[in-house]
């Protein structure tokens, strides 16, 4: 609060300010408070003696008096302008990364993410982590377990049953029998139907309300009763009668005591990044004319290089090398200077013997290197001994068996009235036997005088057994149902007769006569013995177990073929007797005899051939007696075909 001194008594200037001061006193009256007007009394007071001395003259000021209260606080001003935009703060430090979720193929290898990182795998629903160390930890699988099966609801109330529909009109029936229809047959025959004469291949109907066929019956003829039937055979009832597995080999190394101080390089280690064998075999075999593309020339011994084309820069390949069998290399002179070391003695075993990067020990049985070995800066030491182990083979494909099995089609079955046909009409025969299993097993026109259709009405009511011959068209051939016809016969010179049928490589079925052979009145059944495989007889080979030298034919690079042979001429030491050891006789300077069985082939891979496929052109009476009456050549198929439908 603002107090403010007033005078009330004085000159006629201090008149005036008692004036002013009297006005001013009514204008702090509005304040109600209590303790405002105590406190306004008290100052009155004092105001008052001052104010007195006032008026009475103008003396000299007086001390100044105690502050008053805080007066209200008054409106806001108005906002000052904005500022100018401060100069931007320096950029805080990197948070530390945060962990991650990598979906991953199988499980995380120790290159995939982040020490605190987790993998999931989206395939066997596998979670590791979180990685530590480099380190993956062992998956956890979020796959729950299979929960239990729900009980079975309860069963739904019956539906209403549905109104029931009205009749419908009877239907007609195509009815089929032998011999005419009558007013009474067949018994079953009502108004409207149908009725086919299977003996007159005759067609009827439909049936009248008096109980006849009316006057419509329509002799099917030549466009309709002619019919051809097909019928594919192979293999049938193949039953295994034996199954003989074959011997393996199992090579191991031993003695490895040639000790050796060379390391392998980084030209060795890009050798033995193309060719997996290396460490077996190092073999090498070279261009006699540098860039030509033909590999002719393989070294005889150390004193072989350093001597055209064994020379530095000359390229070569490694003849074991069946993964690459292209790539190439280059002769290096650390390459000619290992090979003629001491005396030329290194040139066996750095180019035959099996090698290790082992430490040797007073046993010297420690194991051969494997291929994660064989880096650079190893040092290479070799085997000695290849011990070869034969055994019989237990299981797997390396087999042979034998078989029986039969070929049966019955023409009586396959034709419909086929006795009556034979009688009355005419029977041509078409084959088509099968190409053999590894030439597609399609079908195609057997060969010879027989070739497209054979009449069958010579042997119509007979098919006899044994040689035989008849006339078609002036042309002399054999019953093709004979088992043993004639060289020329249909079915004796291709499948179904006495020459062994070759269904694809070492898979010969042989006919064989048995008490089930039959072959008569178109009813045939033939007899097989199935020999599959290699070696039944069991007879031992002569397998060279000695150092693998390079034998074959010229590598020609551009076009991968093998134009001329190679007169190798040179025998190493190693891995011959006494060097190779064996559970078997070893003869020669490294062969072992083994006992080979192979290309065995399923029951089911014969069930699944086909031989042959059997065409039967039958022709009823009725239309060869309208054929002839036109003058057509009724024994010509060809003729017939014009005038009826096969």
């Amino acid at each position: 609060m603002y107090i403010r001194t007033v005078n009330y008594f004085g000159s006629t200037g201090n008149a005036e300010n008692c004036t002013k001061s009297k006005q001013e006193k009514k204008k702090i009256n509005f304040i109600n408070s209590k303790i405002m007007r105590k406190v306004l009394l008290t100052v009155m007071m004092v105001s008052s003696l001052l104010a007195f001395n006032a008026c009475k003259k103008d003396g000299a000021t007086g001390p100044q008096g105690p502050a008053g209260p805080t007066g209200a606080t008054g409106p806001q001003g108005p906002a000052g302008a904005v500022g100018a935009t401060g100069a931007q703060g320096a950029a805080g430090a990197a948070g530390t990364p945060g962990s991650k979720i990598l979906s991953t193929t199988g499980a995380p290898t120790a290159a995939t993410g982040a020490d605190g990182d987790y993998a999931f795998d989206p395939t066997s629903k596998m979670l590791y982590g979180p990685k530590a160390a480099g380190a993956w930890p062992a998956g956890v699988s979020l796959v729950g377990a299979t929960g239990a099966t729900g009980a079975t609801g309860a069963t739904g109330a019956t539906g209403a049953t549905g109104a029931t529909g009205a009749a419908g009109v009877n239907g007609t029936k195509f009815l089929a029998g032998n011999g005419a229809p009558t007013t009474t047959y067949p018994s079953n025959a009502v108004e409207g139907d149908f009725y086919f004469d299977k003996d007159n291949s005759t067609f009827y109907g439909p049936k009248l309300a008096d109980g006849t066929w009316g006057t419509n019956v329509m002799p099917l003829g030549m466009a309709y009763a002619a019919r051809t039937y097909t019928i594919t055979r192979g293999f049938e009832a193949v039953t295994q009668t034996s199954k003989t597995f074959g011997q393996v080999a199992k090579v191991t190394y031993k003695n490895f005591d040639i000790i050796t101080t060379y390391e392998i390089n980084a030209d060795d280690a890009i050798r033995i990044a193309n060719y997996p064998g290396w460490s077996d075999n190092r073999e090498m075999i070279f261009e006699t004319v540098n860039g030509s593309g033909v590999f002719d020339a393989v070294p005889t011994s150390a004193a072989s290089f350093g001597v055209a084309p064994f020379v530095v820069g000359r390229r070569f390949m490694y003849t074991g090398n069946t993964a690459n069998p292209t790539t190439t290399f280059n002769l290096t002179a650390v390459d000619i200077a290992r090979l003629t070391s001491n005396a030329g003695a290194a040139f066996g075993y750095l180019t035959y013997a099996k090698a290790t990067t082992g430490d040797s020990n007073p046993a010297n049985s420690y194991t051969p290197a494997n291929q994660n070995e064989l880096i650079t800066g190893k040092t290479l030491n070799f085997a000695r001994v290849k011990d070869v182990n034969v055994a019989a083979e237990t299981s797997g494909a390396n087999y042979n068996a034998t078989y029986t099995a039969q070929t049966k089609f019955d023409l009586n079955a396959l034709v419909p009235n086929y006795e009556k046909y034979k009688q009355d009409g005419k029977v041509f025969v078409k084959y088509k036997y099968y190409t053999a299993n590894n030439a597609g097993n399609s079908p195609i026109v057997h060969a010879g005088a027989n070739a497209g259709w054979v009449d069958l009405t010579t042997y119509a009511n007979s098919y006899v057994t044994g040689a035989g011959g008849y006339t078609t068209a002036g042309v002399t051939d054999v019953n093709p149902f004979s088992l043993t016809p004639p060289a020329g016969g249909v079915m004796g010179s291709a499948y179904l007769g006495a020459a062994a049928v070759t269904v694809a490589p070492n898979q010969v079925a042989t006919p064989v006569v048995l008490a089930s052979t039959a072959n008569l009145n178109g009813n045939v059944v033939m007899n097989w013995t199935i020999a599959s495989g290699t070696n039944l007889a069991g007879a031992p080979t002569s397998t060279a177990f000695g150092p693998m030298t390079y034998s074959g034919t010229v590598i020609n690079v551009p076009t991968g073929a093998r134009p001329a042979a190679v007169n190798r001429g040179f025998e190493t030491a190693f891995y011959s007797v006494p060097q190779l050891t064996s559970n078997v006789a070893i003869t020669g300077t490294g062969n072992v005899d083994i006992i080979a069985r192979t290309g065995g082939q399923a029951a089911t891979y014969f069930e699944s051939t086909k031989l042959v496929q059997v065409q039967v052109f039958a022709i009823p009476g009725d239309v060869i007696k309208a054929l002839k009456a036109k003058g057509v050549n009724v024994d010509n198929v060809n003729e017939v075909s014009q005038h009826v439908k096969l």
